[in-house]
This record gives structure tokens, C-alpha cells and sequence, in this order.
């Protein structure tokens, strides 16, 4: 056998090509790279696309303090999928990638690098200078990580928030706002870092669980109405219950409100003084209390409004107030209210008339308003108001709990609500609110939960806060008059800056004094010329929320984008802060469609964080199995939710890349003497199988295309990886090898099923280049080197998807192969059985015998016969003569005659031919007609 196999062994048409199974991915990969640059593939791309309808997607632009992780990674590849998609779509898609170079995360580490305070910076410009040095370092850096990933984009020109004309459109941009109205300066209970002496965006929080301990006191009524109360003994102290988790803000209290809807119990201790908790949480407050009391009476909510009690620390006498927020769910049913301390609380001071008294510092600190507590931290002062409380018979009790509780961003720090004077942005001015909603309305969300997950954010939210106390940002570059105080609002003043700012950006408002930037003899309205600058900064999502006036409108690429994409966190910060400014600058919002992804967790849904040991780095992963292997595990993620990652989930993607690649492996191998202009045979001459092949990948291309545009990668990448797995490689190429290999080089079946390889391949790897970018340029050059190739573009890049097939044909033929696979299946499930049994060893040792009980069924298998060695793999098949017992009946015997040597089929015409007395008569032919020296 081993003579005969070498004998013939040349005369097998086997695969040929260079193009190895072994991908070596983290090596071959940089060397696509070079090609891509060396060729100016981007460049070229925009080029071909230039008179083409645009799609824009807009960057979200990442922080740059650090080196790219796999939330990078996902959000990168999932953006250079719709855009590598819809310029194969036929789209001129420009792609602009941003970088978020101002704010608090730089400052910090170049406070620690320096090991210095914030307040000893008194060189600013020096300072900005180095944290520009800082964002540029690491824009470099990720830059890298991104172009490795095989993202495509105009690295070279991106948008960078600390350049000067993005600071000048920023500024601009402020400058707008403020002259339209929008803007205002109030004082306002916001979020504040002490930890990093600042105010906080919304966007800029996190909330984690803390065990506080929450107190119940009692604060002793002083001035009310005693015939409210006259069925009790009036001599003795009334008091009211409130209850907080933050003892640190009793100094602070202004009030305590009620709800004035509901009912409040009375009741008397035993020395007959009495306290009044709400009627529904009345037993439990006397539970957890501990209390020895009994009830006295009820009294309602509105009865006690107007009522004063007497502070414990100060003695001033404070009201009693009603708000909508007072609920019985917790506590006591009456709300210890601090303005200056609490944004409901500040709205209850407003509504009321009651100052937002605030004795906090900017570092967390009390001030000397806060009597014996003054130069505590407030939380270091919890214990110890407490304990003062307690000496002075205020407390009731107290106990520990564990609740949600705001933290920083960035220091990961507790934070506070602080009243503070700051620049803010109205959300109700002019109706924004609600035109906010329905530009929402009018977006299309992916997925569609993430419009009411934004819409109900926008209805509740706060006026924006915009002013930040620190120096690394756009600063505010405002005015105020020495004399009257008015900030100058003067549109030509704010184009001079703007104008100046583009052109040398922003840090002359550092380096000079109001007198040197102001035009000379500028006056106020007052007549005075003598003015103070601003100090503050712009909050950096105000930064990155105009990143659409650079982008779009600047750069000239069509406002509004097609889409926007990002994090599902971004519904409360970067989708946010950039529907809101575009709404009040331009009107609209500033996407057609917004795209949000999913958090990266580990195996076990958990995020994922170095210090817990369970995070997987971009690098790891494409120095181990190369960026494809990436892209391909972002594609079949469900994006929409949080995705997983792990060592173990990958594998997954590197299987299905093994069985793709392979499956182009095989289809190059057998398209080294293909030339269709030779070859090509006319669509009506190719054999059943290769025209109902191509008719299934017309159906891919079209479901393919359908599901990219939708933003459907998972199904995309699915469906090419099925067609590779299911249909070319376990189906046509599996079923074609004889006719592929042994037929003779110029047979039509041969040159058929070439055909149609030929069109499939080109196609799959078009379809596949948005994902498996590498891959698919890899097996593109391969394939140029091929007659069949010779006529493809430079780069797959500069090719297009397909509309279709060259030729669809008739539908009869699809039902008439989907019922064949159908068959097909439990013929190969009965062949293996007959392999176990030891009846057969590989399947061309096998003859089946295919009966059914059904009419039509056997009349189908009648028909069909002739496919069926083919189709199965079998040497022989037959159609039962007798009747069949169930709906398909399979029956497994040897093969009948001799195994022919080159072949491998056995026949029983082995040996007729005396020149060839080992081969069966096809082969015989085919090596006379060939082969005569064999």
C-alpha cells in the first residue's frame, strides 16, 4: 500500500498554498502593520471613499494617565467595526480618535510625583506645562496600544482637549452658553471632594457601601402654639425625633421638616415629658430605641409647621418646615434639614427662605462657624459630636449601620454635598429639560433600554455644575469688576479670547494680569477700568461634552454623528454632558444613534481590578494569540450587557479562529491553478452543490450586511463563522475532496467547485476584514499571488462588500439541499456507529443503503442517489428495492470490490485495466489521459 500511495501520490491534485495553519499571530500581525503604513492605508482609504455618502461615528475620547486595559480594548474594536463595516458598505467614513487630556486624575499624580500640597503650586504655568507633558506621554502610549489592536483612524491628526483650538472651541463654546442665558453663578449645595478640594459632576461619582453610625435625637420644641397641644401637660419639654446618618451636619442644621400629610404619634416618657415620632414608624423607633414610653395622642404633620425648636449646639431657634421628600420608609418621619449640606435640603432652604449655612472648609474642615468642632475634620468629629449630643440629653440613640454612600471618582475617598458659589448651566431654562427628553426620543438607542435609562437621569438631574477649583483645564476666563462686582459679559471681548486661544491656548491666563489680556481702556458698564480674573476651571466633561464642535463642525465632518459609543456609564456622563451642550448650543443633539457597552468583569461576573489579581491586559492577550484573537472574543460578546473575560472564555475564540482559518487554508490550497478567465465555467454548468453554496452565501451576505448595520456583531461574526465551519468546510469541501483531488485538472466538476470556492472566499474574507482585520488582509495578499487573485485591490481595505452573488439561482435547488444535509446528518451519525462497531475504519471503506417507509421520501432518495457517495463520503450507495420499515432507514455494509490505490474509493472495476492494475477505471482514465508516466 505504501508503494502504490507513493506511486500515484503525485498524480493527487492535494492543496497548495504558503499560507500556514499555524496563524503566528503576535509576529505576523506587526508586519500587516508596516504594510498598512508603508502603503498609507487610511490615507488611501479616504481617499477612494471621498465623493461617498459619510458616516461618522464620533470618539469618546479616553483619559490619558495610563497605559490601554480591555475596556479600552472593547470599546476601540467594537468602534472599528462600525467603521471598517460601513466603508466596505460603500460609506466615506472618516474616524477622528480623541484623547481627554485635562482635570483632577493628571493633577493628583503629578501632585504625588512632586510630593507636594495643592496649595503649594504657585507656578501654574510651569505646572500646566508639565501635566501637558504628562497627557502627551500617555497619549503616545495608548496611541500605540490602539493602532496594535488594528484599529484604523487619523492617528496622526487626532482631537486632543488640551490643544489650543479645542481649548479656544471650548471656550467658545462656554462663551455661548453664558451669552444665550444658560449660564449663571449661584450658590448651591453640590457634590465636593475633600480629599481632592473640588467640586464633582454627577458623572464624577461613585457609590459604595460604608458602615456610619446613625443617631435619633430629640430637639426640644420652644415656640408653638399651646392649644395644638392641649390635652397635654404643656410645663413638661416637648420634643421632635430626628434621625441622620450624618452626625458630622448637626452643626449645620437649619430646620427639620415633616410631612405634613401624614399622622404623628405623641409620647410621654416617664418622667411626663413627650416626643413625637411619625404614627408609621413609630413602633419602630420605640424598638430600636429602646424607649419606655407610652402614647399620648396624634397629632397631624401640618399642625406641627411653624412650630421652632431650639438647636442643641447653638441654641438658635429653628422652624419646623414640610417637604415632598419626607417619606415614612426609614427613620422617624421628621428630616433633619441642613441646606448647606444636602441638594434636597438646599431646594427645602430655597422654598423656605432658610440660609445654606455651610461651616466646612474646602478640605473637609470645620470652620470656626462651627463652634467647639472648628479645625476638625468633619468625619474625624463624627465620635465626638456624638458624644456631646449625648452629654447634653440630645441623643436618644445610636447605631451602626451599612448604607450607600457617595465616593470620588478618582480618590475613591467619601465625599461631601458642600454649599459653595459656582458657575452652573440651567437644565430648565428655556424649556431645556424636557427639549432634552425628546431629543432622546428622537435618538435610536442600542439597546433600546438605554433611552430610558438617559431619559429618566435627564428628568431628575441637577443644574450642571461647570466651575472646578483647580488649575490643569480651560480655564474660565471671565472678568469681574473691581468696583461693582459684574462679571463683563461682552460678546466682542469674548471673541478676542476665543481668537487668542485658538491660536496660542489658554495658559496666557495664567501667565498675565486682567490689565495685559483685556483690549486697552476696557470699561465697565459702571465706568470702572480695574478688573479681577476668574480663578476656576471648567469641569472636563463640559471639556469632552463639545467634543462635537472640534470634531464635526470644525473639522467640517457633518454634524450631527451618525452614532456615539461608549460605556453604559456614559448615560450619566459623556452622552449627557454632550446631548446637553449641543442642545443648548446648536439646538439638537448631537448622534443620530448611541451604542453603550458593558463593563469587563472576570469569569466569575466580578470587575476586574490588578490589586484583586483577576485582571486580563490587552498586551497578555496579543502577545499570547495576537489582536485578532481579541477582536474575534469582542465580536461574539453580547456587548449590551457586562461582558466576561478570562484565560478559559477565550478559548472559545481561538477555536473558532483555529476552524476559520483552516477552512481558509483549505480553500486557498485549491485554487492554485484556478484562472477564471480560463476557467470559469457558465453558471447553469456548475455542479448542484457549488450553486446551492453560493446561493447560502448570498443569504450571508445579505444577513451579514443587515446585521453590521444594525450593530449586530455577534450575529455577524456567527453567522460567517458558521458558514466557515458548518457549511464550507464540514459540507462542500469535505464532500468535494474526490472531485477536487482525483478528478483530472481540467474536469468541469473540478473547475466548478473551484468556481465557486473562488467567489466564497473573496466574499467570507471581505465579510470577516471589519472583525479578524489581520486575518483577513493576510489571506487577501495570499490570495493576490493566485491566478485568481491577480486582478484584487492593493488591500482588501479598498475593496467593498459584495450586493450579492454573481449568480443566485433557482430556489428549488436550496430546499432540494437543505432536505439532503438534513439526511445527510443521520447517514454520517450511522456511518460512525458502523466505525465503532469496527465494521468500517474510514467512511470510503463504506457502501450505504438508504429506504424509507414514505413514498415521497423514497422517491426523493431515488433521485438523489447519484450525489449520495459524494455527499457521504461513501464509496457506494444504494436505494432499497424492498419496502422501508421507518421514515429513513440507514444501513451500513463494506463496500463491495477493491480499494482503488489512488483514490482510496473501493470499487469493483479495480484491476480491468491491465496498464493500471490497481486503480479503479476512473483513475485509470484520468492518468492515461494525464499522467502517462505514472
Amino acid at each position: 500500500m505504501k508503494e502504490n500511495k507513493n506511486k500515484y501520490s503525485a498524480t493527487v491534485l492535494l492543496p497548495k498554498t504558503n499560507f500556514p495553519m499555524r496563524a503566528g499571530l503576535p509576529q505576523k500581525e506587526p508586519i500587516l502593520l508596516q504594510f498598512w503604513k508603508h502603503i498609507n492605508l487610511y490615507k488611501k482609504m479616504m481617499e477612494l471613499s471621498s465623493d461617498k455618502e459619510r458616516f461618522i461615528l464620533a470618539d469618546g475620547p479616553p483619559y490619558a494617565n495610563g497605559r490601554i486595559h480591555t475596556g479600552h480594548a472593547l470599546d476601540k474594536v467594537l468602534k472599528d467595526i462600525i467603521v471598517k463595516s460601513h466603508f466596505l458598505m460603500g460609506y466615506h467614513t472618516p474616524y477622528v480618535p480623541g484623547w481627554d487630556c485635562h482635570g483632577l486624575p493628571i493633577e493628583q499624580a503629578l501632585i504625588k510625583e512632586m510630593k507636594i500640597d495643592k496649595r503649594d503650586i504657585k507656578d501654574i504655568p510651569a505646572f500646566r506645562q508639565r501635566a501637558r507633558e504628562f497627557a502627551m506621554n500617555f497619549v503616545n502610549i495608548q496611541r500605540e496600544g490602539f493602532v496594535r489592536l488594528g484599529v484604523f483612524g487619523d492617528w496622526e491628526n487626532p482631537y486632543l482637549t488640551m490643544s489650543n483650538v479645542y481649548e479656544g472651541l471650548t471656550a467658545e463654546a462656554f462663551f455661548d452658553a453664558l451669552e444665550k442665558g444658560y449660564v449663571y453663578k449661584g450658590k448651591k449645595a453640590i457634590y465636593w471632594c475633600p480629599t481632592c478640594e473640588t467640586a464633582l459632576a454627577d458623572a464624577e461619582t461613585e457609590y459604595h457601601d460604608i458602615v456610619t453610625t446613625s443617631i435619633y435625637l430629640r430637639f426640644k420644641l420652644k415656640e408653638f402654639d399651646k392649644n395644638i397641644f392641649k390635652d397635654l401637660d404643656v410645663s413638661k419639654d416637648i420634643y421632635i425625633a430626628v434621625w441622620t446618618t450624618t452626625p458630622w451636619t448637626i452643626p449645620a442644621n437649619m430646620a427639620a421638616a415633616v410631612n405634613k400629610d401624614e399622622d404623628y404619634r405623641i409620647m410621654r416618657y416617664a418622667d411626663g415629658s413627650y416626643i413625637i415620632a411619625a404614627e408609621k414608624l413609630a413602633d419602630a423607633f420605640i424598638k430600636t430605641c429602646s424607649l419606655n414610653v407610652t402614647t399620648a395622642g396624634k397629632i397631624n404633620g401640618e399642625k406641627l409647621v411653624g412650630m421652632k425648636y431650639e438647636h442643641p449646639l447653638n441654641k438658635k431657634l429653628n422652624p419646623v418646615i414640610y417637604t415632598d421628600f419626607v417619606t415614612m420608609d426609614t427613620g422617624v418621619g421628621i428630616v433633619h434639614i441642613a441646606p448647606g449640606h444636602g441638594e434636597e435640603d438646599f431646594q427645602a432652604g430655597l422654598q423656605w427662605h432658610i440660609d445654606a449655612f455651610c461651616p466646612v472648609d474646602s478640605k473637609g474642615v470645620f470652620t470656626k462657624d462651627a463652634g467647639e468642632f472648628a479645625g476638625m475634620h468633619i468625619f474625624k468629629a463624627n465620635p465626638l459630636i456624638i458624644e456631646k449630643l449625648d452629654s447634653i440629653g440630645t441623643l436618644v440613640a445610636k447605631q451602626d449601620i451599612t448604607h450607600s454612600y457617595p465616593h470620588c471618582w478618582r480618590c475613591k475617598k467619601p465625599i461631601i454635598f458642600r454649599a459653595t458659589e459656582q458657575w452652573f448651566l440651567s437644565v430648565d431654562k428655556d424649556n431645556l429639560r424636557s427639549r432634552l427628553v425628546e431629543q432622546i426620543e428622537h435618538t435610536k438607542w442600542y439597546p433600546a433600554s438605554g433611552e430610558n435609562r438617559i431619559k429618566s437621569m435627564v428628568q431628575l438631574r441637577p443644574d450642571w455644575c461647570l466651575s472646578r477649583q483647580r488649575f490643569w483645564g480651560v480655564p474660565l476666563m471671565l472678568f469681574y469688576c473691581k468696583s461693582c462686582g459684574k462679571v463683563q459679559i461682552n460678546h466682542e471681548l469674548f471673541k478676542m479670547l476665543t481668537e487668542r486661544t485658538i491660536k496660542e491656548g489658554s495658559d496666557f491666563w495664567f501667565k498675565e494680569d486682567a490689565a495685559q489680556i483685556l483690549p486697552k481702556d476696557y470699561a465697565c458698564s459702571c465706568g470702572c477700568k480695574e478688573f479681577t480674573k476668574e480663578k476656576d476651571i471648567l469641569d472636563v466633561w463640559f471639556d469632552s461634552g463639545v467634543s462635537w464642535k472640534e470634531v464635526l463642525k470644525y473639522r467640517g465632518l457633518g454634524f450631527p454623528a451618525d452614532v456615539y459609543l461608549e460605556g453604559s456609564d456614559q448615560h450619566r456622563g459623556w452622552f449627557q454632558t454632550s446631548l446637553i451642550a449641543a442642545t443648548v448650543l446648536e439646538g439638537r443633539a448631537p448622534f443620530k444613534n448611541v451604542v453603550t457597552h458593558g463593563m469587563i468583569t472576570d469569569q466569575e461576573g466580578r470587575a476586574m481590578h490588578k490589586s484583586a489579581g483577576n485582571s486580563v491586559e490587552p498586551d497578555e492577550i496579543i502577545n499570547k494569540y495576537g489582536a485578532d484573537i481579541l477582536r474575534l472574543w469582542v465580536s461574539f460578546t453580547d456587548y449590551s450587557d457586562d461582558v466576561r473575560l478570562s484565560n478559559e472564555i477565550l478559548a472559545g475564540p481561538v477555536d473558532s479562529y483555529r476552524k476559520i482559518r483552516n477552512t481558509i487554508r483549505y480553500a486557498l490550497g485549491n485554487l492554485y491553478d484556478y484562472d477564471p478567465a480560463l476557467h470559469k465555467p457558465a453558471p447553469e454548468a456548475m455542479a448542484e452543490l457549488d450553486k446551492y453554496m453560493l446561493d447560502r452565501l448570498d443569504d450571508l451576505i445579505k444577513s451579514v450586511i443587515a446585521d453590521y448595520k444594525e450593530f449586530r456583531f455577534r450575529k455577524a461574526m456567527r453567522s460567517i463563522t458558521d458558514y466557515c465551519i458548518l457549511d464550507l468546510s464540514s459540507l462542500m469541501l469535505d464532500a468535494s475532496k474526490d472531485r477536487l483531488y482525483t478528478l483530472g485538472v481540467s474536469s468541469p466538476a473540478r473547475r466548478s467547485a473551484q468556481a465557486a470556492l473562488s467567489e466564497i472566499l473573496i466574499t467570507v474574507l471581505k465579510l470577516m476584514a471589519p472583525v479578524l482585520s489581520f486575518t483577513a488582509e493576510e489571506a487577501w495578499q495570499e490570495f493576490k499571488k493566485l491566478p485568481a487573485g491577480k486582478d484584487l485591490e492593493e488591500s482588501i481595505f479598498f475593496s467593498s462588500f459584495p450586493k450579492g452573488v454573481s449568480k443566485r439561482f433557482d430556489k428549488s435547488i436550496d430546499e432540494k439541499w437543505d432536505k439532503i444535509r438534513d439526511i445527510r446528518a443521520i447517514v454520517l451519525k450511522s456511518l460512525e456507529e458502523a466505525r465503532q462497531k469496527g465494521l468500517i475504519g474510514s467512511s470510503l471503506e463504506a457502501k450505504v443503503i438508504l429506504n424509507s417507509s414514505d413514498e415521497k421520501e423514497k422517491e426523493f432518495l431515488h433521485e438523489t442517489m447519484p450525489l449520495w457517495p459524494e455527499v457521504a463520503i461513501v464509496s457506494q450507495a444504494e436505494l432499497a428495492k424492498e419496502p422501508g420499515k421507518e421514515k429513513l432507514d440507514v444501513l451500513v455494509e463494506h463496500a463491495k470490490g477493491a480499494k482503488c490505490s489512488r483514490c482510496w474509493q473501493w470499487k469493483e472495476d479495480v484491476g480491468n485495466d491491465e496498464q493500471y492494475s490497481d486503480v479503479c477505471g476512473r483513475c485509470a482514465g484520468v492518468l492515461k489521459h494525464e499522467h502517462k508516466d505514472a
